[in-house]
């Protein structure tokens, strides 16, 4: 086994960081963070292709654990661009100068937990329209997308059975209008000729029929 010098000091530094990090834990945890927020975030010295470094993060996490658990749950954000439908893009984001503060691709393949002691500066919010986007990608990496499909679909169903019997409704009501409008013509004649009941206005047109 050949061991990388140069890794090993990295491991090593990273090993300093952490004790700072977790000495800081009990106070980060109190944080309050949002979900869509997005801040630079000391995901240290990663193993083989895990995210590492200082890197901005997506909260993921939704807001009433993000309020108390000293934990939360970010996707990173970087430059690495895909076809796949797990690598978000979103828009440039800006200073009050003008300035690119946030740019690139979420990383729905690379969700972690992290404790907020790891939660740096504040960047920028992502838009809502960008979160719908990275629900969907959500959904794909976790292999839920089915469960979302089946429901969709069950919905889908229950609507067209709903729209079916509110035309079965909407043609009975025309039918007893029709009905309706009969019985008056019927009850118009009665009127007319001093009948009492249908069967006597049967019989009279029955009889000048012949």
């Amino acid at each position: 086994m050949n061991i990388d010098l140069t890794k090993t000091q990295q491991y090593l530094d990273w090993l300093k960081d952490k004790l700072y990090l977790n000495a800081i834990a009990p106070s980060a945890g109190r944080r309050t963070i949002f979900r869509g927020q997005v801040y630079r975030c000391n995901l240290g010295t990663g193993i083989g292709s895990e995210e590492c470094k200082n890197r901005p993060c997506v909260i993921l996490q939704y807001n009433s654990a993000n309020r108390s658990s000293p934990n939360t749950i970010v996707a990173p954000i970087t430059h690495t661009t895909s076809t796949l439908p797990i690598v978000i893009p979103i828009a440039d984001k800006l200073d009050s100068s003008g300035n690119v503060i946030l740019d690139g691709n979420v990383l729905l393949g690379n969700i972690v937990c992290i404790s907020k002691a790891r939660i740096g500066d504040y960047v920028a919010d992502l838009s809502s329209d960008e979160m719908k986007r990275v629900d969907a990608a959500v959904s794909i990496s976790l292999d839920l997308n089915h469960y979302y499909q089946t429901i969709k679909n069950s919905y889908n169903d229950k609507l067209q059975y709903i729209e079916k019997l509110q035309k079965n409704r909407n043609d009975q009501k025309k039918d007893l209008l029709r009905q309706q409008e009969k019985l008056d013509r019927y009850q118009v004649l009665l009127d007319k000729y001093h009948l009492s009941d249908i069967q006597a206005l049967s019989d009279l047109l029955d009889k000048y029929s012949k």
